[in-house]
């Protein structure tokens, strides 16, 4: 009987044990196909927000065809999984993978918005774009402002080298390979050279990506000199002002500094990450409240952390120094763009109306080059003072949280380490340059001892396929062996 018993006894541990592999393996399993949905989850929402914001951005506001856009830069791998719709009367993409789906809107004169948190009738009405300024008519002015080139050259530019540098950076590769689109010089205030790639034109604008920043800089200055804002002031953001809020000292200065101290992963090989969370998760209502939202990780002013949340909360902040959302809009038509001719310039925004003025500006590379060309001149336009004195050199001023000496205002330096400034970013290209920078390589370069811009549109997923710091330095070069031998005739 015992015998029995003791048997007994193993045989229900042996299923009680059984029993307990199986609901570990279940719950095992469970929650790996779990993680699998979630992951799945990132996926697609990431990748159909991804391809339908730019698809919407690339046909409507650069003018493209949709089928040249999917075929260049949004096919391949995990995109071409994403069903694209296109409805041109109403101006929206859709698009989807697995279950999930995406939709953007483009509104006339404000680009493509993602529809996050509200619908499209609700953005349709959010500004009535009628009264905002409309975009004067500048292609018979004279450049700057206007399209109309002088019929002769300055003296002492080699034409011919000129457009040898453009053949080597359209043909030599090839636009499969480089991604080459618009390639603009302007010297001594002229629009010397420009070139670009078949389906491109001056008329077209493109993508700027991080280049972007540096204009949400200027407007920052543009407000401070109109003494809304103070550079050394606490930040006005609202969810900062409790008591015991250590970000409550944080400076508009330091944000656009990139030195605020506040946590945020600029990454773009992570579909997690809180740049791509930001511009194509489900944080892309309120881009800036996102970025306001992020704890502080170190103390302000030392650590340098380079963030498009920050940009995008520098604009909310400029936003809320307005009474509506079409005084902020206009002010930016009315107070820096159409100024300076840059009427086919197109920043985006959110869906809370703020300027997405990390990475969402378009325009033309002439639209480009004169804005590099008012902060060569000081911010100066055609013998009138736009910008307030001093932002220039403000803007380019090596941050002090950057030891390598990079970076000044939303603007890339080559000023290199104070200890070391043969150690420059940039060797060829002197001390002084810098440089407006995006994704995918876009550059706007402006040397100012050598009174030059020079811009480079395209898509370059991979950077060291396009050399921005050898074409500009071989710029320079045939720009000074012209006028070296000009001065000699």
């Amino acid at each position: 009987m015992s015998r029995s018993l003791s048997g007994l006894r193993w045989r229900q541990r042996g299923i009680a044990k059984s029993r307990l592999l199986l609901v570990i393996a279940v719950l095992t399993l469970a929650a790996f196909v779990s993680w699998g949905l979630r992951e799945a989850h990132i996926l697609a929402s990431v990748g159909s927000a991804n391809k339908g914001k730019l698809l919407c951005s690339a046909v409507f506001v650069s003018g493209r065809a949709p089928g040249a856009v999917l075929d260049a830069e949004l096919g391949g791998g995990a995109l071409d999984q994403v069903s694209v719709s296109i409805d041109p009367q109403s101006g929206r993409t859709t698009t989807a993978l697995f279950w999930v789906r995406s939709d953007s809107l483009h509104r006339p004169g404000l680009g493509c918005t993602r529809i996050v948190g509200t619908d499209a009738e609700a953005l349709r009405q959010q500004i009535d774009v009628d009264r905002l300024p409309s975009a004067p008519d500048l292609d018979a002015q004279p450049w700057p402002t206007g399209d109309q080139l002088p019929d002769e050259l300055p003296s002492g530019v080699d034409h011919a080298a000129l457009e040898a540098l453009l053949d080597a950076a359209f043909i030599s590769a090839g636009e499969s390979a480089t991604g080459t689109r618009a390639l603009g010089i302007v010297w001594q205030g002229q629009l010397i050279a420009e070139r670009y790639a078949p389906g491109f034109d001056r008329h077209m604008p493109l993508t700027g990506w991080s280049m972007t920043k540096s204009l949400t800089s200027a407007l920052i200055g543009l407000r401070m000199g109109d003494g809304v804002l103070d550079l050394h002031e606490p930040a006005p953001v609202p969810e900062w002002q409790g008591r015991d809020d250590p970000r409550r000292h944080i400076t508009l200065d330091q944000l656009l500094r990139a030195s605020s101290g506040l946590e945020f992963a600029e990454v773009y090989g992570s579909l997690k990450s809180d740049a791509v969370q930001m511009l194509f998760g489900p944080h892309g209502g309120d881009m800036g409240g996102f970025a306001a939202g992020k704890p502080l990780i170190a103390e302000p002013d030392t650590l340098w952390n380079y963030s498009s949340g920050t940009t995008n909360l520098l604009q909310r902040i400029l936003r809320d120094s307005f009474d509506s959302l079409e005084a902020y809009h206009a002010y930016v038509r009315e107070r820096l763009l159409y100024p300076i001719g840059m009427t086919r310039t197109t920043i985006a925004p959110d869906a809370s109306g703020t300027l997405v003025g990390s990475s969402f500006g378009y325009a033309t590379a002439r639209d480009w080059l004169r804005f590099g060309l008012l902060f060569l001149n000081d911010g100066v336009w055609e013998d009138e003072r736009l910008l307030p004195e001093d932002w220039v050199a403000y803007s380019v001023t090596p941050t002090l949280a950057d030891p390598l000496g990079r970076y000044g205002a939303q603007w890339w330096l080559n000023a290199g380490p104070s200890d070391r400034p043969e150690a420059r970013p940039w060797p060829r290209l002197p001390r002084e340059t810098y440089r407006a920078s995006g994704f995918e390589g876009q550059y706007l370069t402006v040397v100012p001892s050598h009174d030059l811009v020079v811009i480079r549109l395209g898509y370059t997923p991979d950077r060291s396929r396009w050399a921005m710091d050898d074409f500009v330095a071989d710029v320079m070069a045939v720009l000074d062996a012209g006028s070296a031998g000009a001065g000699t005739n």
